[in-house]
C-alpha cells in the first residue's frame, strides 16, 4: 500500500489539496478561503494543466524558472495573509513558502545541488502546508463551535491608535 501511495504521491497530493480546498472554502472564514485559493490556485491547478498539456514537470521546465516564480508569487502571497490573519497556522505556512522559494535560490546559484535534493526542499515543504491547513481548519471550526464567531483579520494599528483617541486614552 505505501509502495501505491509514493507511485502516485504526487495524484494524493492533488487530490488531497482539491479535496482540503473545497472543504476550507465550505467550513472556512475568509484566512482559510485565501489560503485555499493560494495554495489550489498557483500549486494544485497549474502543475496538473502543465503536465497534462506538456507532458514533463512543471519543476524542471524551462530551467525550473515557471516553477521559480510560481513559488515566490505564492510566497508573497502566503506572507500577506499570514501577516494580516488573526491565525497563527498561516504564519507556519508562509514560512514553509519561504523555504521552497530559497530552495530555488540555491540552485540558481550552485549546480552543486542535486536534482533530487532540490525537488525534496521545494515540494517537501507542500505536504507540511497541506497538514497545517487540514489543522487550522479544524481548529476554526472547533473554536467557533466553542467560542462563537472571532474576527478573521488582526486590528490594524490605525483602528487602535483611533480607538484610544476616541476613549480619551494615548
Amino acid at each position: 500500500m505505501f509502495e501505491l501511495f509514493v507511485e502516485y504521491r504526487d495524484v494524493a497530493q492533488w487530490l488531497i489539496s482539491i479535496v482540503l480546498g473545497f472543504a476550507m472554502f465550505r467550513w472556512g472564514s475568509a484566512p482559510e478561503r485565501f489560503v485555499a485559493a493560494v495554495f489550489v490556485g498557483l500549486f494544485t491547478l497549474p502543475i496538473i494543466v502543465f503536465e497534462v498539456i506538456l507532458g514533463i514537470p512543471l519543476l524542471y521546465a524551462a530551467g525550473g524558472l515557471y516553477y521559480a516564480s510560481i513559488d515566490i508569487v505564492a510566497a508573497i502571497a502566503f506572507t500577506v495573509i499570514a501577516v494580516n490573519a488573526n491565525r497563527n497556522y498561516t504564519l507556519w505556512i508562509a514560512g514553509f513558502q519561504l523555504v521552497a522559494m530559497s530552495a530555488h535560490g540555491v540552485r540558481f546559484v550552485t549546480e552543486a545541488v542535486t536534482p533530487l535534493a532540490h525537488a525534496v526542499m521545494v515540494i517537501g515543504p507542500s505536504y507540511f502546508q497541506l497538514a497545517l491547513m487540514a489543522v487550522g481548519l479544524f481548529r476554526h471550526v472547533s473554536r467557533s463551535k466553542r467560542y462563537g464567531e472571532y474576527r478573521d483579520w488582526r486590528v490594524p494599528r490605525r483602528e487602535i491608535k483611533l480607538a484610544m483617541v476616541a476613549g480619551g486614552e494615548g
